[in-house]
């Protein structure tokens, strides 16, 4: 009983940590970057994947990236991982 009322203080205490990014992180980086991770995780439906539906894709992002770039996209920016294509 007593260890309950412990994580009970420490969880009331601890939450409100979680869901926020402090000061003391880096910023998101310059725009480029900023712009090449959005390419890469895109979050956004592929149209090969599933239906189309431009409506939800920002100005920007309407033509999604081709396929054979996508398969491309983990032997160029990790070579380390020794990933091996066709």
């Amino acid at each position: 009983m007593r260890n309950s009322h412990w994580y009970l203080i420490a969880t009331t205490l601890l939450a409100p940590l979680v869901g926020c990014q402090g000061r003391l992180l880096q910023p998101p980086g310059p725009m480029s970057y900023q712009q090449s991770t959005a390419t890469i995780h895109d979050p956004f439906p592929q149209d090969d994947l599933g239906p189309s539906d431009l409506a939800s894709r920002p100005p920007s992002y309407q033509q999604p990236v081709p396929q054979p770039v996508r398969n491309r996209f983990g032997r160029d920016t990790m070579p380390w991982l020794g990933v091996q294509g066709p």
